[in-house]
């Protein structure tokens, strides 16, 4: 775990940390500040199955400096790091992702889902990640860009001392259609919402295999008793 929060401290961009600041590529910004959410197919919460099933508290997932923010990220072809002038993401992208990512796991109907600061409440597992991706990188000043999405996750059982069930990295990109920013916000909605497909499944299918596991140890200490 110590490795992982080291190694969201170590990015190998040139971070030109400047929040509003025009662009050089190429693209028209919309003539007024918009603010955009991510809209993935995910079904809401109160939908989960309600019958017993796992619980999944999903932390606020850690990033660096840059993506901690309501900016909408962009890596030039000169490698330095922007945010769109004139759009950005309607809240800070951590809790804008979090909360993707409750209502994703909830839309499978096999787990539970919630943000693990709520009171009074002990889940099964916890979903440790971070953003390490999350831009619109362009390759030339004149060709739409391709947006890049990549969460790295942990899987820990809280009742073995938040023992790592599983690990695994999930990815998603997408060309956007045009240059256009409504077209680029389409394009991380698709992206967001391919890495959380394979994150449901991971997630599930874990959480199903390691259940089984536990059970089976149980019967088996309980038969050699």
């Amino acid at each position: 775990m110590r490795k992982l929060i080291v190694r969201l401290l170590i990015i190998p961009l040139i971070l030109a940390v400047c929040s509003g600041c025009a662009i050089d590529v190429g693209l028209t910004p919309p003539e007024a500040s918009t603010n955009y959410i991510l809209a993935v197919s995910t079904a809401s919460p109160t939908q989960t199955a309600s019958r017993s099933v796992p619980t999944v508290a999903v932390r606020r997932p850690q990033t660096n400096t840059f993506l901690n923010s309501t900016g909408i990220a962009i890596i030039q072809p000169n490698q330095k790091a922007l945010y769109y002038a004139k759009g950005k993401w309607a809240t800070a992208l951590p809790e804008m992702m979090q909360s993707a990512v409750i209502h994703s796991l909830n839309s499978t109907q096999q787990v539970r889902s919630y943000n693990n600061t709520q009171p009074g409440i002990s889940a099964d597992y916890h979903l440790v990640w971070s953003i390490e991706d999350f831009y619109a990188r362009y390759d030339t000043k004149n060709t739409p860009p391709n947006i890049q999405v990549t969460l790295d996750c942990w899987l820990l059982d809280t009742s073995r001392a938040s023992t790592p069930v599983a690990s695994s990295v999930f990815t998603g990109q997408q060309t956007a259609k045009n240059k256009g920013l409504e077209a680029i916000v389409d394009a991380f909605n698709n992206s967001v919402e391919a890495a959380l497909a394979e994150m449901n499944t991971w997630v599930t299918s874990n959480i199903e295999e390691h259940e089984h596991r536990k059970k089976m140890n149980s019967s088996r200490h309980a038969a050699r008793n």
